[in-house]
C-alpha cells in the first residue's frame, strides 16, 4: 500500500496538473461549464438560490456544501452588507460565510453622479487649465509681437487669422460677423476725421462702433492701407493692445500678466517726474495700489500720502494713516510739491524692489478668493443635482465644465453637452467617442451619468465592495499572528496604506496606471495572502498582458492560481484600458474564477479522500490552515484538529479539554506564523502523514514477525517518510 505522505506528494508536487485533471472530468465539465455560463444570467437572491446547480456549486465550492439546505440561512448571509460590521455573515464567527457573501454582489451597487476621485480629477483639471492659460497668453502674445512688426500692408494684418484673432480678443469683438472689407474701412480710417469710416460708425450708434474706433486708433495704416510710419503699431500701441489681449483672456490674473506689469512698471517709473504723472497712468497706479494694498485709494489721498514729510509726525500721513501710510510715504521720493526729489527717480532700487514683492504677493488675492469661492459652489451644487439637466440647467456648473474642458460658451448645445454626459467612455459608439472630440470623451470619464441622465454606478478597476474588501483582507494578513504594541503599530500602518488604496483606486484608469503605482497594487497583491516584496514589475506587466481565456497564457501557468484571480479582479480588457464587460450581474470576473478554482480544489480534495481520508486532510490543512490566526481559530475547525493531533500524537480526548488549556498546547507545539511558510508548511504536513501511516500501521509488520525473520518489513514508502523528517 502507497503511504499518506506520497499519495499526498504524488498529488501536490504538480497541484495545478492535479487540478487539470480534476477539471477534464466530464462531470466536473459539464458542472462548471453549466456555472461560468449561466451565474451572469442570475440578479436576484431568488434566482440563485433557486437554480440548484448554481446554488449547490457555490456552496461546495466554499466548503459549505453540508449548509445547502439551509436556504434561509444562506439567504441572510447573500444579504448582508458586508461593509456592516453588523451585519449578519460579519457577526457569524466561521468566516466561511462571509467570503461566500463576499464572492458574491446582490446588494445594489451605490449609484454617484460623481465620485469623490472623479470631482477631485475635474478641479484638478480645473485649475490645470487655468494655470495653462499663463503659458497660451504668453505664446499668443508672443507671435503677436514678432509678427505685426513684420505686416506692411493692411492686407497683411486682416488676412492673418491669427494675429486677427488676437486683434479681435484685445478689444471685444466677435470677428465671425464682419467682412474683411469693413475691417480693412475701419483700419485705414482717419481717427481726426469725423467723416471717415468708422467715425461714422460711431454716429450712426453700430455695434462694436465704440470697440471698432478703439481698434484704429491703435494702428496707423493710411487710406491707402500702407504704413503711416514704421510698422503698424507703434511700440506704445502694440503694448497697450497686448495687455488688453491678456486682460480679456485671462479667466483670472495669470503669472505672464504679473510679469509683463512688472516689466511695465519697471520700464516707466524711472521717466516719472511727478506723482500726478504716476497717478494718470492707470497701469503704474493699479500697481502701486496692488502692491501696498491700497484698495480703491483716489489719486489725491494718495498724493497727500507720498508728499508726506515722513519725519513730520503731524504730517498728514502721520495723522491719518499712522505707521503704515507713513511707511508708503517712504518707499517714493516725491517732494511736498508732487515732484521728484532732486537728483532722484520716483523711487529707488530698494524701494522698487518692496514694489515688486508686494505686487507678487497680493496681485492674485482677489481671484483666487473667486476661485476658491467657485470651487466651493460647485462642490455643494454638485452634492444637490440630480441628473444631467439639474447640471446643464446651473450657470456654474456650466461656467467649470467649459473652463475645465477648454469650450467656448456656445460651442456645443445643451443637448450635445447632455449627449456627451450620458455617454459611455467605454463603449466605441458612444456619442462623445464618435464625436473624436477628446474635450468631450475626457468630460463623459468624469461623471457617472446612465443613459437617461441619471445617477449611474461609477466604473472603477475594483468596485465599492471589491475595494472594501481587499482593503479589509490586507490588514489582516499583514496583523496575523502579531501582538502588543506591534500589532497595534503594524495595524495603523496597514489602515493607511489601505485607505490610500480605496482612495487612488478609484482615479486609475488603465494597467498602465495601476503598474506604475506599486503602493497601491502591494496592497492587492497582500490582500491575496502573496508577497509583494517577492514580486517583480516585469512579473507583474506579464501577469496583467496575460489572455485569461488562455490557459497557456503566463498567469495561467503560474502554480499559484491567486495570481490569476488577482488579475481577472480588476475591470481591464485586452488592451488595458477600463471596461463594464467584466463586471457580469452578482459575480464579477475574477469572483466568478476564484469560485471554480475553489470548486476544483474541493472536488480534488474529495476525490483524494475517497481513497484515503488522511491525504483530504493533508491537502485540506495546506490551503486553509495559512488563513488561521490563532490557535482559537485552528481549534475551531475540527479537520485541521485532526491534523494537529495526530501529528503530536494526542488522541481525540485533546477535544474535550478546556478551550484554553487546548490552545496553550498548540502553542506550545507549534509556531502557527510558520504555516505562512510554503517551506516550513510542507514539512508539517511531512511530519502528519508520516505520524498517521504509523499510527495506522500502513504497510507495518508485527515485532514477532521481523524478530522471526519473516518477509514482512517497514514500507519503503513509510521509511521515506520519516527520512524526510529528519531531513
Amino acid at each position: 500500500m502507497v503511504s499518506t505522505y506520497l499519495s499526498y506528494n504524488l498529488v501536490n508536487r504538480d497541484i495545478k496538473a492535479s487540478l487539470n485533471r480534476t477539471a477534464s472530468d466530464p462531470i466536473v465539465t459539464r458542472q462548471t461549464e453549466y456555472f461560468k455560463e449561466n451565474i451572469g444570467k442570475v440578479s436576484t437572491v431568488d434566482e440563485f438560490l433557486d437554480d440548484y446547480q448554481l446554488y449547490s456549486y457555490a456552496m461546495k465550492a466554499h466548503g459549505l456544501e453540508e449548509m445547502t439546505y439551509a436556504k434561509a440561512f444562506m439567504r441572510k448571509v447573500l444579504e448582508s452588507d458586508l461593509s456592516d460590521e453588523k451585519s449578519f455573515a460579519n457577526l457569524l464567527t466561521d468566516e466561511r460565510y462571509r467570503n461566500f457573501a463576499a464572492s458574491f454582489q446582490f446588494s445594489a451597487q451605490k449609484t454617484d453622479l460623481q465620485t469623490d476621485a472623479q470631482q477631485t480629477e475635474l478641479l484638478d483639471k480645473y485649475e490645470a487649465s487655468l494655470a495653462g492659460e499663463s503659458d497660451a497668453l504668453e505664446a499668443e502674445a508672443f507671435y503677436y509681437e514678432a509678427v505685426i512688426d513684420k505686416v506692411t500692408n493692411v492686407s497683411g494684418l486682416v488676412n492673418n487669422s491669427r494675429l486677427m484673432e488676437f486683434v479681435f480678443d484685445a478689444y471685444g469683438i466677435d470677428g465671425n460677423f464682419y467682412t474683411k472689407d469693413h475691417l480693412t474701412k475701419v483700419l485705414t480710417s482717419d481717427t481726426s476725421d469725423p467723416n471717415s469710416y468708422v467715425n461714422q460708425l460711431v454716429a450712426n450708434g453700430s455695434a462694436n462702433a465704440a470697440n471698432f474706433l478703439r481698434l484704429a486708433q491703435a494702428f496707423d495704416f493710411n487710406a491707402d492701407g500702407t504704413l503711416s510710419g514704421t510698422t503698424a503699431q507703434t511700440t506704445a500701441q502694440k503694448e497697450a493692445t497686448v495687455s488688453l489681449y491678456v486682460e480679456e483672456e485671462q479667466t483670472y490674473v495669470t503669472d505672464y500678466y504679473r510679469q509683463r506689469e512688472r516689466a511695465y512698471y519697471e520700464s516707466k517709473i524711472a521717466t516719472i517726474t511727478s506723482v500726478d504723472e504716476l497717478t494718470r497712468d492707470e497701469r503704474l497706479f493699479n500697481y502701486v495700489k496692488t502692491a501696498f494694498e491700497l484698495g480703491s485709494m483716489g489719486a489725491s489721498t494718495f498724493k497727500l500720502i507720498v508728499t508726506s514729510d515722513t519725519s513730520d509726525p503731524s504730517s498728514y500721513a502721520a495723522t491719518n494713516g499712522g505707521d503704515k501710510w507713513v511707511t508708503l510715504a517712504g518707499k517714493f521720493n516725491f517732494a511736498s510739491d508732487g515732484s521728484v526729489e532732486a537728483g532722484m527717480t520716483a523711487q529707488g532700487s530698494t524701494q522698487l524692489a518692496s514694489t515688486h514683492s508686494g505686487f507678487a504677493t497680493f496681485y492674485d488675492d482677489a481671484d483666487e478668493e473667486q476661485k476658491t469661492d467657485l470651487i466651493n459652489l460647485f462642490k455643494t451644487r454638485m452634492i444637490e443635482v440630480e441628473n444631467v439637466d439639474d447640471l446643464l440647467a446651473d450657470t456654474t456648473m456650466r461656467l467649470v465644465l467649459q473652463r475645465t474642458f477648454g469650450f467656448e460658451e456656445d460651442e456645443f448645445s445643451t443637448r450635445e453637452l447632455k449627449r456627451a454626459l450620458t455617454s459611455d467612455f467605454t463603449d466605441p459608439n458612444s456619442y462623445a467617442n464618435k464625436s473624436k472630440d477628446s474635450r468631450l470623451i475626457e468630460m463623459s470619464k468624469l461623471f457617472n451619468f446612465d443613459s437617461d441622465g441619471n445617477a449611474g454606478v461609477p466604473l472603477a478597476p475594483h468596485n465599492t465592495l471589491t475595494a472594501t474588501m481587499i482593503a479589509k483582507q490586507y490588514v489582516i494578513n499583514q496583523v496575523r499572528f502579531l501582538e502588543g504594541s506591534e500589532r497595534t503599530s503594524t495595524q495603523e500602518a496597514a489602515t493607511k496604506k489601505a485607505e490610500t488604496y480605496q482612495e487612488k483606486i478609484q482615479s486609475i484608469g488603465t494597467v498602465s496606471e495601476l503598474l506604475a503605482d506599486r503602493e497601491v497594487l502591494d496592497v492587492v497583491i497582500g490582500a491575496f495572502g502573496l508577497d509583494p516584496e517577492e514580486v517583480t514589475d516585469d512579473f507583474l506587466k506579464q501577469a496583467f498582458r496575460s489572455d485569461l481565456a488562455d490557459p497557456k497564457s503566463f498567469v495561467n501557468q503560474q502554480t499559484d492560481n491567486r495570481w490569476a484571480e488577482l488579475v481577472a479582479s480588476f475591470n481591464f480588457d485586452a488592451n488595458g484600458n477600463l471596461t463594464r464587460e467584466t463586471i457580469g450581474t452578482i459575480q464579477q470576473r475574477g469572483e466568478t474564477m476564484e469560485t471554480v478554482n475553489k470548486y476544483l480544489r474541493q472536488t480534488l480534495e474529495e476525490a483524494e479522500g475517497a481513497s484515503n481520508e488522511a491525504v483530504r486532510l493533508a491537502l485540506y490543512f495546506q490551503r486553509t490552515a495559512p488563513t488561521v490566526t490563532d490557535a482559537y481559530g485552528l481549534i475551531a475547525d475540527d479537520a485541521l484538529m485532526a491534523v494537529f493531533r495526530t501529528t503530536f500524537g494526542y488522541s481525540d480526548e485533546f477535544s474535550n479539554m478546556d478551550v484554553d488549556q487546548q490552545a496553550r498546547i498548540i502553542n506550545d507545539n507549534m509556531d502557527l506564523a510558520d504555516l505562512q511558510d510554503p517551506e516550513k508548511l510542507e514539512r508539517f504536513l511531512q511530519r502528519y502523514t508520516a505520524m498517521y501511516d504509523t499510527e495506522n500501521s500502513v504497510a507495518s509488520s508485527s515485532a514477532a514477525t521481523i524478530l522471526s525473520g519473516g518477509t514482512g518489513s517497514i514500507s519503503a514508502d513509510l521509511l521515506f517518510s520519516l527520512a524526510q523528517l529528519r531531513a
